[in-house]
């Protein structure tokens, strides 16, 4: 098999040309990608937050037609392995025949290794399908970066970074119900805690429910106005919907921010705001959907979404 390996905290354009090279230069399908699972970084502690979770990274393998993803499990036994004995155990555990490494790849115990020691240990054992990107003239192009503008509410930029617009799945929870009374019915999800969570503020959304796209208006935050939420509560009013969606996970892509989170004198006030903020998504919608590549990113989406029932990838232990 033709692997390329790294961390791939979801996939983003600076990945593009490394997925390229291994669609030019496998036998057909027999080509994907090595990572790992927790982050390195999340299980070394210096990364409080992953950009995506496991099942939205595989979500997103399926959609940008990556044959394989090999999830390894990173641990106090993975960390510690030099760079040879971790290539003995990868070549051994997926008869790789070709590697394919960005420039700034490291691996191995206290980083040791990089792309060219890598390269020099498969050279050794016969290897002649080795690739190496330069990927370090691209800066801007990295998961890091995504997180920061997911961090920000800068989901134009982050758009701009992965190609596509952020993601969430997330299963429907019962919340206050509040939203009912002011004619403006809201779907609380369940955030995943060990993943990065948009600023708070009101977001434009489209949201895949009962196998339809809607436009969402998204608030993230803590209901200020009511002065009854501790923590960070998500909530989507998703416009022209109607039906019972409790315990349904819903796919929802982030399309644009659309202000702040904003304490109203009074329920009245709120819900004049509301008003204008769902004309407001209504806009945003409409442009940011009606761009060919989202447009495409989300056919394809919907197909893969809507045919599979689980996107829960196996977690390989080598060691």
């Amino acid at each position: 098999m033709l692997i390329t390996i790294g961390s791939f905290d979801g996939f983003h354009r600076g990945h593009s040309e490394l997925l390229d090279i291994c669609r030019r230069n496998a036998d057909g399908d027999n080509w994907g990608v090595v990572t790992f699972y927790p982050h390195p970084s999340e299980f070394l502690g210096s990364m409080r937050h992953s950009l995506f979770t496991l099942e939205e990274r595989e979500l997103i393998r399926r959609v940008l037609g990556i044959p394989h993803m090999n999830v390894l499990k990173f641990d106090e036994a993975m960390m510690n392995l030099t760079p040879e004995e971790f290539w003995a155990l990868l070549r051994e555990r997926f008869n790789v025949d070709g590697l394919v490494m960005g420039s700034d790849f490291h691996f191995g115990r206290g980083r040791s290794g990089n792309a060219e020691c890598l390269k020099s240990l498969a050279e050794h054992d016969g290897l002649r399908k080795i690739f190496i990107a330069d990927l370090l003239d691209k800066p801007i192009y990295s998961s890091s970066n995504v997180r920061e503008c997911i961090s920000a509410g800068s989901m134009n930029i982050a758009l701009e970074i992965l190609g596509y617009p952020f993601l969430m799945m997330s299963r429907v929870i019962h919340g206050s119900e509040r939203g009912r009374t002011m004619n403006f019915p809201t779907a609380n999800l369940d955030i995943h805690e060990g993943r990065v969570i948009p600023a708070w503020g009101v977001y434009c959304c489209a949201v895949l429910a009962n196998n339809e796209w809607h436009c969402g208006a998204m608030s993230i935050g803590n209901n200020p106005t009511f002065h009854d939420v501790r923590g960070t509560r998500a909530e989507v009013h998703i416009l022209g919907f109607s039906g019972n969606i409790y315990g349904d996970e819903l796919l929802v892509l982030m399309l644009g921010r659309v202000r702040d989170i904003i304490t109203f004198a009074d329920k009245e006030a709120l819900i004049s705001r509301i008003t204008k903020d769902t004309e407001t998504c209504r806009k945003i919608y409409g442009e940011v959907m009606g761009q060919e590549d989202t447009l495409k990113f989300v056919k394809r989406i919907e197909e893969v979404y809507s045919s599979h029932k689980t996107f829960t990838p196996e977690i390989i232990k080598l060691i």
